[in-house]
């Protein structure tokens, strides 16, 4: 029995479904892109990837904030630094997830983690520029950035628990039973 894949042009959003066991590079005709293979293999080591990078990121943010409450300022702001790459890759991550995706079980928790990863990400970039602040002698502005890093912080809390890559495919298969 042959499969079914589906391909989307992710310039103009054109579908494509192909039939067949081969998996060839299929050009667009209408913008001439080569489109992109949408399964929920795909999706899945997306997220699988996205959801490790994440988790790095927390343990980095965890990090900095220690260093933070102990005045080591330059170590702090580098951990800081270090967990919003984390964290921006993460989003790329699941945005990936989540375009790729060709079910909504895959799709809506790839959505939820890229924004509760957005709003991390923002937060740490706050706080990294509350320790400079900081280091500068500026405590208003460093308090300001901080406080700014806690909103971020309560609109991530919005998005719930992030589904382990193991959980997701086990909701997955369950809901195809």
């Amino acid at each position: 029995m042959e499969n079914i894949v589906t391909y989307r042009c992710d310039r103009c959003k054109t579908e494509y479904r192909i039939l067949g066991d081969e998996q060839p590079t299929v050009l667009c005709p209408d913008c001439e892109q080569v489109v992109s293979q949408y399964v929920d293999g795909a999706a899945k080591r997306a997220y699988r990837v996205g959801y490790a990078t994440y988790l790095e990121a927390r343990r980095q943010t965890t990090e900095a904030m220690t260093c933070f409450e102990k005045d080591q300022l330059s170590l702090a702001r580098g951990s800081f630094n270090d967990a919003a790459v984390e964290f921006e890759d993460s989003v790329e991550k699941f945005t990936t997830a989540l375009t790729r995706a060709d079910s909504e079980q895959l799709a809506e928790p790839a959505e939820s983690a890229r924004k509760k990863a957005t709003c991390l990400w923002q937060a740490v970039e706050w706080l990294g520029g509350a320790t400079y602040a900081k280091e500068q002698g500026e405590e208003a502005r460093a308090t300001e950035y901080r406080h700014d890093a806690e909103q971020r912080i309560q609109a991530a809390t919005e998005y719930g628990s992030i589904s382990s890559p193991d959980e997701l495919t086990s909701r997955v298969e369950s809901e195809r039973v």
